[in-house]
């Protein structure tokens, strides 16, 4: 029986950005529509915030020294794995959320007002609908080998013309 952790899109998911780790893709394919909460992570300014099991979140920085000892003064952390340079991975519940927020600085949900939703809808924009085609993603899987990736591409148009 795999242990339970915090699913950080049900907790998290309507204020800030909830993304998975590299480590997704390997594990469920490029296609994944899997709900892992295991490899859910919260990108922040200065590192990611991830589940560490039961109630308990990580937050991890690298390369920001200030923001890492601002971290491990904190009383409600603590330390899991300390680096060099301002590598730090601190542990902490999850009713302390908002104070390590407050220095990691999680990335948030882009909002949209009622009025603005209302102008999109009158554009024809829909409710969950795609706006734009990722070309490349498209050509792989139309052609499973990858063959032929540059047949599908768009035509780009040439800066000057002869």
């Amino acid at each position: 029986m795999t242990p339970s952790c915090i699913n950080l899109e049900e907790r998290f998911g309507r204020q800030y950005r909830v993304t998975y780790e590299e480590s997704y893709w390997v594990e469920h394919g490029p296609d994944a529509r899997v709900c892992d909460p295991w490899l859910m992570i919260l990108p922040c300014r200065h590192g990611h915030i991830y589940p560490y099991g039961g109630d308990t979140l990580a937050a991890s920085v690298d390369g920001f020294p200030k923001v890492a000892g601002r971290l491990r003064k904190l009383a409600c952390v603590r330390v899991a794995q300390d680096g060099d340079f301002g590598e730090l991975t601190v542990t902490f519940d999850v009713a302390d959320f908002s104070t390590v927020a407050t220095i990691m600085r999680p990335r948030r949900r882009r909002q949209v007002s009622a009025q603005e939703r209302e102008r999109l809808r009158e554009m024809g924009f829909k409710k969950g609908a795609q706006t734009h085609v990722d070309v490349e993603h498209t050509a792989r899987r139309r052609d499973p080998e990858g063959q032929d990736d540059h047949l599908h591409l768009p035509r780009q148009k040439p800066l000057f013309e002869r």
